[in-house]
């Protein structure tokens, strides 16, 4: 048992910081029974002179050592089997520690264990951790812990067997080197939370935690060992890799649309995916079937396979944005392959990209640059003088047949485990640590993140993949409405190509909206963004102005698919070439992407020619959100009376807008859309056969008064 074998604490001291006495006496107080106590100081004083006859300690003068040679020294002077060192400003939580970290180092069959350390700091104590457990170190993630931890970076709250130091350079000055030693040559080291740290570690003016440093501690090479590729060919066909599941099946088509339209040689698209339902594998067969160069191809992912990603819960992002590590076992028939994030569009030829010489590396990567051109961001504090080198993983132009070889998925996956508590932007950090030494950087036009626009106030013309990222939240299936106006042009042109692309694969009805225009040009820009990021795939705008201080010709310079209407007959016009006419008034704006979408699939699947929604309302006056009591249901108001229906829900049926009608309905009914509203709206719902109310929320109205 460990109680019976000796442990030698060690104190380096200059012999007159104010607490030594406080950390002697709590080292004395220790209920371990086996311990000595070995000091060695630079100067003598009457704190240790009161410690001389001290049968269990042993204190030694020497001025003409420097801290290294002090702790050389003192190891040659311990009689422990075990060591533990603690600094003369610092103390130890309560007299059971020592026989604590014994335990738990015995438990773990270690002999090397460090503490964390619990800062106290003006009379409180500050827990900077929340977990409460011991942690194995390994070769792949002691990097990780002098990073993160100041407590690794010296010798204080280390224990360790004696044995460790039988093949040490004894001539090691730096201390964050000799524990780097310790830890490499050790048997399962481990890190103690229990407690949350019972290391005290006293934190006073001009004291300030050791700097991590990544000189003495370099970013490892995991991959130093491989055998490079002799074979230089690469596949007649550009292979792409998109991972999915059904959230990321609706947000696939522009993409896969834009490489189709701009790539002219053969394109294979593999689909990553785990499990799909119905609706996402008939939206991939139909995008499938109206593609030119490209071709896509299903891969799923095995049960074993996701139950295996699936360890990967340290942090928050979803499992399939693991799925790209099994490309080399998924797609074992392609030599080389781009995988891309869903969010981008290809505006040129992929195929260049796709015959970049990777000079033996395994990857070839962009810039992160909203991160590297900031020496304050996260790429700097995680690389240090090579931050300006992290990449962003969201395209990764991956040497296969290199990573087959060398079985590097196993590799990186037990990489990742063992470091993804660390990461902060999840598996884009386990990429830029692990392939750190192997990847080749690429211009910036080939992952060209729209962020960029913003901080260069421009765009670069050359880009062949740009990345809807960022920290602007670029998503083109966001609502914008005060974007930067650097960053607009690209979510337009990507609702371009989701127009474009939607209309051609589902060929669904032409659906008129009809914007009654306000007088204040900030409310109509909501609306007019509302519209434009729907993603159905045909429909127009017709714009009525205000008759007083109208901002249509504004709002048209932002929305160019916007008609401004100028008399009645331009709108008879442009409605009688639609199948569906939609009514938005006073600043109305949709509440989702695919508010329009949903709204005319409900018309289609019960063969409505009215469909009523329900709707949230949003109070300026108190700021906030009221939202109805929705069933979410689609029921038959066929045999209603509209008098009835708007008794029973006035804020719907008392409206002239928020609903769906076909245009058949003014052709029978005799209905002019330049009638009131009132008698415009009941005309439509009594000349409608077929009648239904989606009930649930489609839209959102600004009430502006109550």
């Amino acid at each position: 048992m460990l109680d019976e074998k000796m442990i030698s604490i060690i104190i380096l001291t200059n012999g007159q910081e104010g607490r030594l006495g406080n950390c002697i006496d709590n080292i004395i107080s220790q209920d371990y029974p086996n311990k000595e106590l070995v000091i060695v100081s630079s100067n003598s004083s009457d704190t240790l002179s009161k410690y001389e006859e001290n049968s269990m300690i042993k204190i030694y003068i020497r001025p003409e050592l420097s801290r290294s040679e002090a702790r050389d020294f003192s190891l040659n002077k311990v009689n422990g089997e075990y060591i533990f060192f603690i600094n003369p400003l610092d103390v130890l939580m309560n007299d059971k520690v020592l026989s604590n970290i014994c335990k738990d180092m015995e438990e773990n069959n270690s002999n090397f264990l460090a503490m964390l350390s619990l800062k106290l700091k003006d009379g409180f104590f500050h827990y900077l951790e929340g977990e409460d457990d011991v942690e194995v170190i390994t070769d792949s993630n002691s990097w990780f812990y002098f990073f993160k931890h100041h407590e690794m970076r010296t010798l204080d709250g280390k224990l360790f067997k004696k044995e460790l130091l039988y093949n040490l350079n004894i001539h090691v000055t730096s201390e964050q080197k000799f524990v780097n030693y310790l830890i490499h040559n050790s048997t399962n080291p481990v890190f103690d939370k229990r407690g949350r740290g019972e290391y005290v570690w006293f934190e006073e003016e001009g004291r300030k935690p050791v700097e991590f440093n990544r000189d003495e501690i370099p970013l490892p090479d995991h991959l130093k060992d491989i055998e490079l590729s002799i074979d230089e060919r690469i596949d007649d066909v550009v292979n792409i890799a998109i991972c999915v599941d059904d959230n990321y099946c609706q947000h696939i088509a522009p993409m896969i649309f834009s490489i189709d339209k701009n790539t002219q040689e053969r394109v294979d698209i593999y689909l990553i995916y785990y499990k799909l339902n119905a609706s996402s594998f008939e939206g991939i067969a139909r995008l499938n079937e109206v593609l030119t160069n490209v071709k896509i191809k299903l891969r799923k992912v095995r049960e074993y396979q996701y139950k295996w990603l699936s360890q990967f819960k340290e942090n928050t992002l979803p499992t399939e944005a693991y799925f790209r590590l099994l490309l080399p076992e998924l797609v074992p028939e392609a030599k080389r392959i781009i995988y891309l994030d869903i969010d981008m569009l290809i505006l040129s030829d992929i195929g260049k990209l796709y015959r970049i010489d990777l000079d033996n590396n395994i990857l070839g990567v962009v810039r992160d640059y909203p991160f590297t051109e900031n020496k304050g961001s996260w790429s700097y504090m995680l690389l240090g003088e090579n931050g300006n080198r992290y990449f962003n993983s969201g395209m990764l132009l991956m040497d296969l047949e290199l990573m087959r070889k060398n079985k590097v998925v196993e590799r990186f996956t037990q990489f990742i485990l063992e470091t993804s508590k660390f990461y902060l932007l999840g598996d884009q950090d386990a990429f830029n640590t692990f392939f750190f030494y192997k990847v080749k950087l690429l211009e910036d036009k080939y992952n060209y993140i729209v962020e960029n626009q913003k901080i260069l106030q421009n765009s670069n013309p050359e880009t062949v993949i740009k990345h809807y990222c960022g920290y602007s939240d670029s998503k083109p299936w966001k609502i914008h409405p005060g974007i930067s106006s650097y960053i607009l042009p690209s979510i337009w042109l990507y609702r371009k190509y989701q127009r474009q692309a939607n209309k051609v694969i589902f060929n669904r009805p032409k659906v008129l909206l009809i914007v009654h225009e306000t007088e204040d040009l900030g409310k109509e820009v909501v609306t007019a963004e509302s519209i434009d990021y729907q993603n159905y795939g045909n429909y127009e705008v017709a714009l009525l102005p205000a008759k007083g201080n109208s901002h249509a010709d504004a709002i048209k310079a932002y929305y160019h698919q916007i008609n401004i209407i100028k008399n009645k007959e331009e709108l008879e016009q442009i409605a009688a070439d639609a199948d569906y006419l939609y009514f938005m008034k006073e600043a109305s704006y949709f509440k989702d992407w695919d508010s329009l979408s949903n709204l005319v699939e409900t018309a289609m699947e019960k063969n409505a020619d009215y469909v009523m929604t329900s709707h949230q309302r949003f109070s300026v006056k108190d700021d906030a959100f009221y939202l109805p009591n929705e069933s979410g249901d689609v029921v038959d108001i066929s045999d209603r009376k509209l008098e009835d229906l708007i008794v029973e829900k006035p804020k719907l049926f008392s409206r002239n807008e928020g609903y769906l009608f076909s245009t058949e309905i003014l052709k029978e009914s005799n209905i002019s859309l330049d009638m009131p509203d009132m008698i415009q709206s009941s005309r439509i719902f009594n000349g409608a056969k077929r009648k239904y109310l989606h009930d649930k929320s489609f839209w959102i109205e600004i009430d502006y008064e109550n």
